[in-house]
């Protein structure tokens, strides 16, 4: 065999095996975003995403329930700030307490009904306009 067929024999190899190994290393590079995409973010992860200052509920293993400002975040848990009567009391809560956290985001129903009011009443000026518009028009 000649060194011409040798060589395109040689080059179909390599060209045909960098092709396998580029199809698996995509299908592990899926595999693992697809694996990374559905794993739940741990607990510390989830109050980081919290923003310090955020009004939050956090459901302890005791089944204790504490609702406050999230404080400061540290590797063994984070603090929160509760109003208790007329004082607000520091507590420490260590991640390995912890059920859940849950930032409490405030109601906006005042808002939304002055936006509804203040929606009909201008649909209900436009119509009324309107419809004088055409009387006048006759």
């Amino acid at each position: 065999m000649g060194r011409g067929p040798l060589s395109v024999l040689l080059v179909s190899i390599l060209w045909v095996h960098s092709g396998l190994s580029a199809k698996t290393a995509a299908a592990q590079a899926v595999s693992t975003s697809h694996a990374s995409a559905s794993r739940k973010p741990t607990l510390k992860e989830q109050v980081i995403q919290i923003p310090t200052g955020a009004q939050v509920e956090v459901r302890l293993l005791n089944k204790e329930r504490i609702r406050g400002q999230l404080g400061d975040i540290s590797d063994e848990g984070f603090t929160m700030l509760i109003a208790q009567e007329d004082r607000i009391e520091t507590r420490q809560v260590a991640f390995g307490e912890v059920k859940s956290v849950k930032e409490i985001r405030k109601q906006r129903t005042a808002l939304y009904v002055f936006l509804g009011v203040a929606m009909t009443l201008g649909l209900l000026l436009a119509v009324g306009y309107a419809i004088d518009a055409a009387r006048d028009g006759r």
